[in-house]
């Protein structure tokens, strides 16, 4: 007979409309003994740091927040995302530090706050369940980026990155400034000069528009 997981009774439906991160947010906000504020972060702050514990927790209504182990960048958010879950159940120490990349419009929450909302919730802990899952997730993406090699890895991680951060600006995507050659450099584990021959390959397959100004990864859309 086979078992069933503490997922299997509830179905997709009931959990993409009931447990995302949106409905999370508008129960936080909501909530009486949740008092939230708002704040417009500065770029290159950190909101967790890495092998530190964190009294907050953190809600990005806009702006881009880049995750790193070590010196090595994994990851970047945008809007919609929660920063520090990960520790909220045992407020362990932070296994990355997110870093805002440009000025960002944040909810900042006390973590005894929300630990005592999701415990006041009949099912709460399908929050924990399925943020922990997202948070394992982007790592496991990542591992698979990395199986690419050369003009390839750093194709597929343009093309997700336009994906979430682009902008369409006419038959090009733009990646917003924040996407230096160095930054992802480092998420691609390339060298400066590995990633300026890439992106010189990138530009000769046409791949990659001319850059304008400030706008180095202009990733040309597909006829």
């Amino acid at each position: 007979m086979m078992r069933l997981g503490p997922m299997d009774i509830y179905s997709e439906h009931l959990i993409k409309n009931n447990f995302n991160k949106k409905s999370l947010l508008t129960g936080l906000i909501g909530a009486s003994e949740v008092n939230e504020y708002r704040s417009m972060v500065k770029r290159n702050q950190a909101l967790v740091h890495e092998d530190l514990r964190t009294d907050h927790l953190y809600y990005v209504k806009k702006g881009i927040v880049s995750f790193k182990q070590g010196s090595h960048t994994f990851a970047f958010i945008g809007a919609g995302h929660f920063v520090g879950f990960e520790t909220l159940l045992m407020n362990n120490r932070s296994r990355y530090t997110a870093r805002i990349l440009e000025a960002s419009d944040i909810y900042i929450f006390d973590r005894l706050e929300v630990m005592e909302y999701l415990f006041s919730l009949q099912e709460g802990w399908i929050f924990f369940y399925l943020l922990e899952k997202g948070a394992r997730n982007k790592l496991l993406q990542h591992q698979h980026f990395m199986s690419f090699k050369g003009v390839d890895r750093l194709e597929v991680m343009l093309l997700d990155l336009a994906k979430t951060f682009g902008t369409t600006q006419g038959d090009v995507v733009v990646l917003p400034k924040c996407f230096t050659k160095s930054r992802l450099a480092n998420y691609a584990n390339f060298s400066l000069n590995t990633i300026t021959s890439l992106i010189k390959e990138l530009h000769h397959i046409e791949f990659l528009a001319p850059a304008e100004e400030d706008m180095l990864f202009r990733i040309k859309k597909k006829k």
